[in-house]
């Protein structure tokens, strides 16, 4: 069923690179001697920020949380493990990854266009080790995506810089005139018997959850619209079962995250033709510029979006997403849930199918 939404209020689901609003104090170690500078964005839902005055771009649940990371080259985002997925997308700069128990059970260093899926359980890190010019979009699994479980030396070194964090995730800051409410329980140093029940993941495990569309083919033929004007793109797979429509082509990375991505690539003038999705989308720039347009024919909405811009499609809305301009695009789609989702294309975009004879199945509306 198509949905209809005001310009207005589609306008407030384009959120511009400027737009983006960092924390410098989102978590309990950001005094820690080596950690200072960091900074954290809450795009799409506050994700696991501890600072109750983390600006969030858009509170919508959408099944995942979206975020953003920088970091002065040289400072660590300390070891840490969450209880839902959490994937990076390197926007700039190059970045060493660290983990294990103590941060050395492994290492891979990645650059722009790289993607990393970290498994749930897993004490992670990282560092920028390139330019100051750095960024990475962070996706975080769930619309609660829970709290961060962080390295005992955080713990045990924040109390020293006036940071104490609740056992609720709240953080409460003594140098600012906070105290810690009575009877409010604060996190404590893991066991070393609680530390073994947190997975230990090899070199070999982590690099296979990395992936970039610069290193691996992706599909030509893997939507109806392909064969059609305006619908030539070549799409990525990269985690979970997504939109694509070919039965027997599997993502890189399968294991359940609460969202799927994908990524397509187009030259201008091509893209996705008009058609819904039951399930919200998001859309991260990767490269190019792009047209987004949203709603039936007789009421549509168009926005254009650009390198690290990011828009949140309603589930149900008609949309066409095209490449503008004189380079070719590259734009990251993560669709909410771990279901297959089902592409229904607009009226006219069936009958095109239907007269270029191509044979592609078409789906019945749902």
């Amino acid at each position: 069923m198509a949905t209809h939404y005001t310009r207005a209020e589609l306008a407030k689901r384009v959120i511009r690179k400027a737009d983006y609003t960092p924390c410098e104090e989102a978590f309990v170690d950001t005094r820690l001697p080596g950690r200072e500078g960091k900074l954290n964005y809450c795009i799409i839902g506050a994700g696991v920020s501890e600072n109750e005055n983390q600006v969030v771009n858009l509170s919508e649940p959408h099944g995942f949380n979206l975020g953003g990371v920088s970091l002065p080259t040289g400072k660590i985002n300390s070891l840490h493990s969450h209880t839902t997925a959490e994937v990076f997308l390197v926007v700039r700069g190059d970045w060493r990854f660290f983990w294990g128990h103590n941060g050395d059970d492994g290492e891979a260093v990645l650059s722009p266009g790289d993607v990393i899926s970290i498994p749930t359980g897993t004490f992670r890190a990282f560092e920028s080790v390139g330019s100051d010019d750095n960024f990475m979009i962070s996706f975080l699994g769930e619309d609660d995506p829970g709290h961060v479980t962080w390295g005992n030396d955080v713990i045990e070194q924040a109390a020293a810089y006036g940071f104490y964090l609740a056992e609720s995730g709240m953080l409460i800051d003594t140098t600012k005139g906070d105290s810690v409410p009575e009877g409010t329980p604060v996190l404590q140093s893991l066991t070393p018997e609680q530390l073994r029940s947190y997975n230990r993941t090899s070199q070999a495990e982590m690099e296979a959850r990395v992936y970039n569309v610069e290193r691996f083919p992706g599909r030509t033929d893997a939507f109806a619209d392909c064969a059609l004007a305006g619908g030539a793109k070549t799409y990525h797979a990269i985690i979970g079962e997504g939109a694509h429509e070919i039965d027997t082509w599997r993502a890189h990375i399968l294991n359940p995250h609460s969202f799927s991505l994908g990524a397509i690539a187009a030259d201008p003038g091509n893209g996705f033709l008009p058609h819904r999705a039951e399930v919200p989308v998001v859309l991260v720039v990767g490269a190019g510029s792009w047209q987004v347009t949203m709603g039936e024919p007789d009421d549509e909405t168009s926005f254009e979006i650009d390198t690290e811009d990011t828009l949140s499609i309603p589930a149900g809305i008609t949309r066409s997403i095209r490449c503008r301009g004189d380079q070719p695009g590259l734009i990251y789609l993560a669709y909410g849930g771990d279901q297959k989702v089902s592409i229904t294309w607009s009226d006219a975009v069936r009958e095109a199918l239907d007269s270029a004879a191509t044979g592609a199945p078409l789906k019945a509306d749902s």
